[in-house]
């Protein structure tokens, strides 16, 4: 299962590879160095059923170029790169995910980017690592653990 730390982790990778520029992890209103990215998932959605679930976001990626007067230039040189780099999949662990709509603005001299990823990923469930769900829904183990009601056993009633 892909986690959102797998997620952000990945596009730090990818950013220091490329940039060889530092990344905050603190909070922006408590300083920090020039040129330098941060790097947050926003707007993230989660849907699932007793077989999967569905996660999608939008990766935010604000950069704050070397010169907070001077910028012009820089900036248009990391939103091109950071095009190129973010273009059509993300690697995160052993997975690729598409990478959709990338966007970017500039707000008082500070670059933001950003894309939108989704994907589809298998539940876990503790103690089902050798079988299929399909195996042990059956059982009345796994109901009494994970209590599942489907669709089709739910009673309407009429007024």
């Amino acid at each position: 299962m892909i986690t959102y730390t797998d997620i952000k982790k990945a596009i730090n990778s990818s950013l220091k590879k490329k940039f060889n520029i530092e990344i905050n992890s603190k909070d922006i209103s408590e300083g920090f160095i020039r040129p330098s990215f941060f790097v947050g998932l926003e707007n993230t959605n989660r849907s699932s059923d007793e077989n999967q679930i569905y996660k999608s976001m939008t990766i935010q990626i604000y950069y704050f170029p070397t010169d907070r007067y001077e910028y012009s230039l820089e900036i248009m040189d990391v939103q091109e790169q950071l095009e190129n780099l973010f273009d059509l999949k993300l690697k995160a662990k052993d997975r690729y995910f598409n990478i959709n709509e990338a966007r970017s603005n500039t707000t008082d001299g500070v670059l933001s980017f950003a894309f939108d990823i989704e994907f589809y990923d298998g539940r876990d469930y503790e103690g089902l690592e050798n079988n299929t769900l399909v195996e042990i829904v059956d059982g009345k183990d796994f109901y009494n653990q994970y209590p599942i009601e489907k669709m089709e056993t739910l009673d309407i009633e009429e007024e």
